[in-house]
């Protein structure tokens, strides 16, 4: 069973040899490294929006050291206390990456699991690197304010540091479905933060306060992880590339850090819907 819409008519794609299509005859081609784009025209704002090649090299590079897995460790064992599978025995389960850039969550979560993985990313360069490392999942180039995926289809979303809205999580959530949504805790990362600004601003995020105030999620859990690690040369170069901090810095400023302590710490926000 399909849940992928069509972006145009918002009717079911359906697969056709190297291809999806809809009952209106909208087509949409798989490209070479198997992804798909249904990012329509309307719904960029330049020709190649979200992050670039650049950032995404950076990111999964980094994120291969495994300085970040103690995260995708809390997130599944925190979904698998939510027992998804076993309300869903007879049906086909489906994890909702939205924003997942070059895919290194949406493969790293629940490799000997029956789940089924769709990431969804706005940027081309990190769905086509997410889609040569992940044969196992789908990726989709597409918006995660309209998002090409059916209501009522899916029993866990997941947004690790990106943009979301909360009316398509809510759209495409299953009733008794969860949304998991991970933003930078208030020390994340100040020791960057430091070398570029004045004085250090602690992240803040509204989103806890915003899906509190929706009456159609319930918040079950809100968890906090900080650790403090140490990196030097190209591992930091590559955490700070990854991130907006990268356009702060002059050229050659970067290369020119050796060594630092890095505080990373997430909030990790769990509701369920309906």
């Amino acid at each position: 069973m399909s849940i992928i819409n069509c972006p145009n008519c918002k009717s079911t794609l359906k697969q056709f040899d190297k291809m999806l299509q809809c009952q209106n005859g909208h087509s949409f081609d798989y490209s070479k490294e198997g992804y798909i784009n249904l990012l329509l025209a309307n719904q960029k704002r330049k020709l190649n929006p979200g992050d670039n090649k650049e950032m995404m090299n950076a990111r999964e590079a980094f994120l291969s050291t495994g300085h970040f897995n103690f995260l995708i460790d809390f997130i599944e064992a925190s979904i698998n206390s939510l027992n998804v599978n076993s309300r869903t025995k007879t049906e086909t389960t489906y994890l909702l990456d939205l924003g997942c850039g070059s895919g290194y969550y949406t493969r790293s979560l629940f490799r000997n699991s029956k789940i089924n993985k769709i990431g969804i990313d706005i940027s081309k360069a990190g769905i086509s690197k997410a889609s040569k490392n992940d044969k196992n999942s789908i990726y989709i180039v597409g918006s995660v304010y309209d998002l090409p995926i059916e209501d009522r289809s899916v029993e866990i979303v997941l947004n690790i540091f990106s943009p979301v809205s909360i009316d398509e999580v809510k759209r495409v959530l299953k009733p008794g479905g969860y949304f998991l949504k991970v933003v930078p805790a208030e020390d994340h990362m100040k020791e960057i933060a430091t070398l570029i600004y004045d004085s250090f601003i602690p992240h803040k995020s509204s989103i806890e306060t915003d899906i509190a105030l929706n009456s159609d999620l319930q918040i079950i859990k809100v968890e906090k992880l900080e650790k403090v690690i140490v990196l030097s040369d190209k591992n930091l170069h590559n955490l700070i590339s990854m991130t907006p901090y990268l356009y702060k810095f002059e050229r050659g400023e970067l290369e020119k850090l050796e060594e630092m302590s890095i505080t990373i710490s997430f909030k990790i926000i769990i509701a369920q819907y309906g």
